[in-house]
């Protein structure tokens, strides 16, 4: 009788080892384990990070938010929240590997896991690259923010000392003329 799983027990293999399993258009890519594990490859995963960012952010943005715009079919809430966790304590997976790699069988060629191990290191500087400079947008807009509260805040000041020298000088001129009254009785 042939044998349709391996013959090593799924808990010894590497999950680099285990048969892999592309579901539909989606694209996601599951481990044919007795508990399929998602696979988040390169393309997945920049999705994942666009969702997020459109989404206000890691902080902001919620399992559901992101399942609801990714759209892709086949990801469930416990993937997503898996991810997000993973991505809020900043432990991406290094050892990413596309579809190419897996439809390619190149996993064990040196020269393949140089360029992957470049195009990560890549990746993550573009990422690193463009969390700064929303970083940097985010700090500016809120500086700018305090600049126009503290402007507003400044017109109240001077309207409020405007009125308070006002006020001043009507008493100065009431009690002025009390004064004249009472001199020239």
């Amino acid at each position: 009788m042939e044998r349709m799983f391996p013959t090593k027990k799924p808990s010894t293999m590497n999950s680099h080892d285990r048969p892999m399993c592309v579901q539909g258009d989606s694209g996601l890519v599951l481990t044919t384990d007795p508990k399929p594990r998602l696979r988040w490859t390169v393309e997945l995963h920049e999705r994942f990070v666009d969702a997020v960012t459109q989404l206000g952010g890691p902080d902001k943005a919620t399992p559901k938010t992101i399942m609801r715009v990714m759209g892709v079919k086949g990801l469930t809430l416990y993937h997503l929240k898996s991810h997000l966790q993973k991505f809020r304590l900043g432990k991406q997976p290094h050892k990413e590997f596309n579809d190419h790699s897996i439809k390619d069988g190149m996993r064990g060629d040196s020269s393949f896991l140089s360029r992957n191990c470049n195009e990560n290191t890549a990746s993550s500087s573009a990422m690193i690259g463009r969390n700064m400079n929303e970083m940097q947008i985010e700090v500016q807009r809120r500086l700018h923010e305090q600049l126009e509260v503290q402007k507003h805040l400044q017109l109240r000041i001077e309207a409020q000392g405007k009125y308070m020298q006002s006020i001043l000088e009507k008493a100065y001129q009431t009690l002025a003329g009390e004064n004249m009254a009472s001199a020239t009785n």
